[in-house]
């Protein structure tokens, strides 16, 4: 059943509607915000010149370095009093300064984002006789609330749980009989751990579906959680710079995840070169708001690796799917669906102690409730501290590393040759699979 024409609409329909509404975005860019009239101005470019997509690729793409230079308010195309909703992302250090990126939302781009999350959850099959307990660190990821939002205007009963711990979780899943859980991996593992150790039968549960995000749903987690509930697992895809979650999602085929295209143009380009690469073809995807009115972009890198595929999926839709993603670009990664550049911890690091060797960030995907991570800050015996005393020293970074970047850390200091070695993601991050590695 499909409730939005746009889902099955003709290739060339949806291509016909995109080009349209980029016409509208290249408009309102380019009269409303000062650094994208720079920027067609230097190409002697204006909005009805781009009159193909392939007239779109003259125009460069937009970076987060660029979101972060025009902190706060640069890149708004309205007025703040038209803004509704403001939104920051990833911290970075630059310049010596710590920014955020802030996003902002007229109340028209609220309601877009919530129908979007309403076309996924109906995707799925879900429905105003479900009930949707939502399971996430509303503090940290505030794009959570969209899932609440969306269950209510499908008249779906809400049951908000925030971030209770596991047992109450699954006790609030029993007494309300849940049909659909939404929450990160690391916590749904967290919970499937819970009930392993007391012994909850899944058939006391009413579960019909699972939802994760926002970070990318491995494989090896969705048949470990779909072995123990017996459900399926969808996985969600969002862009913290513009919407997330709700920009896509997997259908009951699961063969990718259907992208709102009627919202978000899409491109996968080369990751060194740029070039446009065509269906088909693993690259790095670059999306432009179609109808956004508070925030624009124009080509924005998203710094994820993924496939585009354009053919019909199997479940009837046409818009086009992208592949789970595969991996980032840079060095970013994400701890409880907030994303973190190891950079960022570097400067911030050695801005607490100039003399600082080396150092690990350690992410332990199954800790306690959700991912936890610790700092490994490699001293060597008898090597003064900064400011006196060691318990002053670990106090200063911890409260630092939490003012800084938001997320607080467990901080532990060891001697080089102990850092971990194997299993490295990016120079400084270790991720494990358990809660001790034995190298504290």
């Amino acid at each position: 059943m499909f409730h939005d024409p746009v889902e099955t609409a003709p290739r060339e329909a949806i291509r016909q509607l995109q080009l349209e509404r980029l016409q509208t975005t290249l408009n309102r860019a380019y009269f409303n915000v000062d650094f994208y009239r720079r920027r067609m101005d230097e190409l002697q470019l204006l909005p009805e010149d781009v009159a193909s997509f392939r007239d779109l690729r003259r125009f460069p793409f937009t970076t987060r370095e660029d979101l972060v230079d025009h902190y706060p308010y640069g890149l708004f195309a309205v007025p703040l009093r038209s803004v509704v909703r403001l939104k920051t992302t990833a911290h970075m250090l630059q310049r010596g300064q710590t920014r955020p990126i802030v996003v902002g939302f007229t109340r028209h781009d609220v309601t877009m984002w919530q129908s979007l999350m309403v076309r996924l959850y109906e995707q799925i099959g879900i429905t105003d006789r479900d009930i949707v307990q939502v399971a996430f660190n509303f503090s940290l990821f505030p794009g959570a609330f969209t899932f609440n939002h969306a269950a209510e205007a499908i008249g779906a009963t809400l049951a908000p749980s925030a971030t209770i711990s596991a047992t109450l979780q699954l006790q609030i899943m029993q007494d309300f009989r849940s049909t659909v859980l939404a929450t990160t991996a690391a916590f749904a593992l967290h919970i499937v751990e819970t009930m392993e150790r007391c012994r909850t039968s899944p058939a006391s549960l009413h579960l019909r579906h699972i939802l994760i995000g926002p970070d990318p749903l491995p494989e090896a987690t969705r048949r470990r959680l779909e072995s123990m509930f017996g459900v399926p697992v969808y996985g969600l895809y969002g862009v913290t710079e513009m919407v997330e979650p709700g920009m896509a999602g997997e259908c009951p085929s699961r063969q990718g995840l259907h992208l709102a295209e009627d919202q978000f143009l899409a491109e996968i380009v080369h990751p060194t070169t740029g070039e446009v690469l065509k269906p088909g073809q693993e690259g790095e995807l670059v999306l432009t708001t179609l109808t956004a009115e508070g925030y624009p972009l124009i080509r924005y890198r998203t710094g994820d690796v993924t496939v585009l595929h354009d053919a019909p999926c199997p479940c009837g839709r046409t818009l086009a799917r992208i592949a789970p993603i595969l991996r980032r670009t840079d060095s970013r990664i994400s701890i409880r669906g907030i994303p973190l550049y190891p950079e960022n911890v570097e400067e911030l690091l050695k801005a607490v102690d100039p003399d600082l060797d080396d150092f690990r960030i350690v992410i332990h995907t199954c800790f306690g409730i959700g991912e936890h991570m610790d700092l490994l800050i490699a001293r060597r015996p008898g090597q003064d501290y900064p400011n006196g005393s060691r318990t002053s020293y670990l106090e200063l970074v911890r409260s630092h590393v939490r003012r800084v970047l938001g997320i607080g850390a467990r901080i532990q200091i060891v001697e080089p040759e102990r850092l971990p070695q194997e299993g490295l993601i990016h120079k400084t991050v270790f991720r494990s699979e358990v809660s001790d590695y034995g190298i504290f």
